[in-house]
């Protein structure tokens, strides 16, 4: 999603050249929510990380600020963004001038004072923002949406719109019931069928495991799904140093337990795009922005 990020180095012959730009035009940014039943987990760390490793993987990478009311990633990358989505409704700027630099040249979209409620935008509002949002979808390779917590309409209308969800759920039993409770609403009012999980600040290997099964199980038994785990985050005070010092981890504390699980995920996600179809961004399929537009709440 966006403009001019570093463009990949491409290497080997002109013909090698020209195959690699070719798989380019047909490659779909790929939307992906992270998202959490309840706050607290560290669904905010975990987006900001997972682009900088994916970044790092050479790929490039945007984040929407999707938190609306409590968003935070400006405050953990210690950035102020001057403009918003505010700025390109009213016609003041342009959706390339609202878009902030991060570090590993990451770029993010300060959205969330503009949208602060979707369904308060007029039609034509919302038809003009997402056209807008829609321009800077073929320079990019990840979309990472940052959601709110919880089952707020914004946060389903993000997650049921994105590519694939990400949850994120934590050992306490409080965060396991609230994740559950997103895919049942997710699967029985939108029809979602694929769920992926992250486990978060767990103490080793055995509990990040456990916690998956128990939450796979209850999933499976009473909704008839399947979740795929991608991986798990050791719980770490570097992660907190990191915080306090409003750098991302990898970028301060990259060889720390929890940074190499980040780069361990990043090459999950990565392995797992392997199996995505490519589609050609003039295809069939409505890209995120025209899925958003057209969301339609349940009842």
């Amino acid at each position: 999603m966006d403009q001019a990020s570093t463009l990949r180095q491409l290497v080997g012959s002109d013909a090698a050249k020209e195959q690699s730009n070719t798989k380019k035009k047909k490659r779909r940014v790929r939307v992906i929510s992270i998202t959490s039943g309840k706050g607290g987990v560290g669904k905010t760390n975990i987006t900001i990380n997972l682009a900088y490793a994916l970044s790092s993987l050479g790929r490039r990478v945007f984040i929407l600020d999707a938190d609306l009311g409590l968003a935070n990633i400006d405050v953990l990358l210690n950035i102020s963004p001057p403009y918003n989505i505010e700025h390109v409704l009213s016609g003041e700027k342009n959706i390339n001038d609202i878009i902030v630099n991060g570090p590993a040249n990451i770029r993010i979209l300060p959205a969330s004072s503009g949208l602060s409620e979707l369904a308060e935008l007029s039609r034509d509002e919302q038809v003009k923002l997402f056209r807008k949002l829609g321009e800077i979808d073929q320079t990019m390779d990840y979309l990472l949406v940052d959601t709110g917590a919880g089952i707020a309409s914004n946060v389903l209308r993000f997650n049921a719109t994105a590519d694939e969800i990400i949850l994120v759920a934590t050992p306490e039993p409080t965060s396991m019931t609230d994740a559950y409770s997103v895919i049942k609403i997710l699967a029985t009012k939108y029809h979602v069928r694929k769920f992926n999980l992250i486990t978060n600040a767990v103490e080793s290997r055995k509990e990040a495991q456990a916690v998956f099964e128990r939450l796979h199980k209850v999933v499976h038994d009473f909704l008839q799904i399947n979740i795929n785990y991608v991986g798990f985050v050791f719980k770490d005070p570097m992660l907190t140093k990191a915080v306090r010092m409003q750098k991302p981890l990898l970028e301060v504390f990259p060889k720390s337990p929890a940074g190499k699980c980040f780069y361990a995920l990043a090459q999950q996600i990565e392995k797992d795009a392997t199996t995505l179809p490519s589609l050609d961004v003039k295809g069939s399929a409505p890209n995120f922005w025209d899925r958003l537009l057209h969301w339609k709440r349940q009842k």
